[in-house]
């Protein structure tokens, strides 16, 4: 039985998987691993502020059908550790933790699913692995630099004192999750899963570390790996399925031109009624569009 309450809970039943944890140079960090252990792996990658919790309709439904689902949380999310030292939480750090869980697991013929800032860790990794990588599926992310023009009210994020007061002291990027969906009218359970990580103070730097490591200028500390990512894309031959929310004001339709100017192959499934956080919005549509794309490359 579910330990009632906080990260041990199973919330309401709606992510009923055992906890498993891998050790990657000292950090604990947090899985899932659902469906048959023979053949190809979905390897799920998630963003800010959410953690593998968000991924509970498509492991569903993906293992249904005979997937292997493996879902991580990311340093400083989930049920992964939180190290409360801000400077750990840069994009060189990040992508040696999802090597370290394909190389831990020993993974082969992966199919990576990516959202958020799980794009550039994921694609990261996938170029210092290639021969385990088979397939991509991208939703709502990027690769590059982003333009200046980020909306203000990320821009706050990355004043010193304003920051902390916003992401450490009143957790407003869990807070502001529903203002990232289409459809507006959340259920508790998502948002008690949501805010349970982030209980206290110093749980919550990991939300903060994504948003000021977001790469804006050639001067910003993680810029110079993004760039390299950006650069050996333009020969990663991998097939790429691009599935977007199309209400996103952040990344907007807009990036699924760059994506295929990189790769030209990829096509889009485009979810009119979602947003940002497209997995919330329309879990069933995501999970058949990542289902008709894995069972077809």
């Amino acid at each position: 039985m579910a330990v009632s309450g906080g990260l041990g809970d199973d919330f309401g039943g709606t992510f009923p998987y055992e906890p498993r944890y891998l050790d990657a140079d000292g950090t604990r960090l947090h899985y899932v691993d659902v469906g048959p252990r023979d053949g190809g792996a979905i390897l799920m990658l998630h963003g800010n502020p959410t953690w593998s919790y968000m991924y509970r309709t498509p492991i569903a439904r993906l293992s249904e059908r005979g997937h292997r689902c493996i879902a991580f949380d990311h340093m400083g999310f989930g049920r992964s550790d939180k190290p409360p030292e801000p400077k750990r939480y840069v994009l060189a750090n990040h992508i040696a933790n999802a090597l370290e869980m394909i190389d831990g697991l020993d993974l082969n013929d992966v199919t990576l699913v990516l959202h958020d800032w799980g794009g550039p860790i994921g694609l990261g990794a996938a170029l210092e692995r290639p021969d385990k990588v088979k397939a991509i599926v991208a939703m709502n992310t990027w690769a590059w630099e982003l333009p200046s023009f980020l909306p203000p009210w990320l821009r706050q994020f990355r004043t010193e004192g304003l920051g902390e007061i916003l992401a450490l002291a009143n957790n407003v990027p869990v807070e502001a999750i529903p203002g990232g969906m289409y459809h507006r009218d959340t259920d508790g359970t998502m948002m008690e899963a949501y805010r349970a990580p982030f209980e206290s103070y110093w749980t919550r730097v990991g939300t903060l570390g994504f948003i000021r490591d977001i790469p804006l200028t050639e001067h910003d500390t993680s810029a110079p790996v993004i760039g390299a990512i950006h650069a050996e894309l333009e020969a990663f031959d991998r097939p790429m399925h691009l599935i977007w929310g199309m209400r996103d004001p952040v990344f907007v339709p807009a990036f699924i031109e760059q994506w295929q100017e990189l790769f030209p192959e990829a096509q889009a499934t485009e979810i009119h009624t979602a947003a940002h956080y497209l997995v919330e919005d329309e879990p069933e549509q995501v999970a058949s569009a990542i289902a008709a794309f894995v069972e077809t490359v």
